[in-house]
């Protein structure tokens, strides 16, 4: 078994550089949006980097159907935007925000990735190729009864 690829605090930070220098090399955007919860720290973190608003989505996954929970809002209605995940695996996950950003109007979308598993769906932009398992520095502890375990 291969063990999960471990990404700290730093390597997030560079590997955001990274993806910022990458998405603003494509052109322009208007805003971010990135889809909760794991997409969420990776978009607004990008939406500082880059000096533009965030916006999230919220999709939940269960029993092999996905369902739009927070739906995008009507003010990226023409806008470019940076879509963005924490993993990009299936395209799942993309291509369901991206209907939705299209059904409020949104303009071109660039879909970004933090982590993108090989072999699997190509998002435009990504900053990391694994392919095995990643933990993110976000996902290692968890409070449980008042104590942090680690997950």
């Amino acid at each position: 078994m291969t063990p999960r690829r471990q990404i700290s605090w730093d390597e997030f930070d560079a590997l955001m550089h990274g993806l910022a220098l990458a998405v603003s090399e494509r052109g322009p955007i208007d805003a971010v949006v990135g889809v909760a919860r794991g997409g969420s720290i990776v978009g607004c973190h990008l939406s500082f980097l880059l000096g533009v608003d965030y916006f999230p989505v919220r999709l939940k996954k269960h029993r092999g159907a996905t369902t739009v929970v927070v739906a995008p809002t009507p003010a990226v209605a023409g806008m470019r935007l940076a879509l963005c995940d924490d993993l990009s695996q299936s395209g799942e996950t993309f291509k369901i925000a991206e209907r939705e950003l299209s059904l409020v109007g949104a303009g071109p979308v660039t879909t970004v990735a933090l982590v993108r598993r090989v072999p699997g769906f190509c998002p435009d932009v990504w900053a990391l190729e694994a392919p095995s398992k990643v933990r993110f520095p976000w996902a290692r502890d968890q409070l449980v009864d008042g104590a942090f375990v680690k997950r």
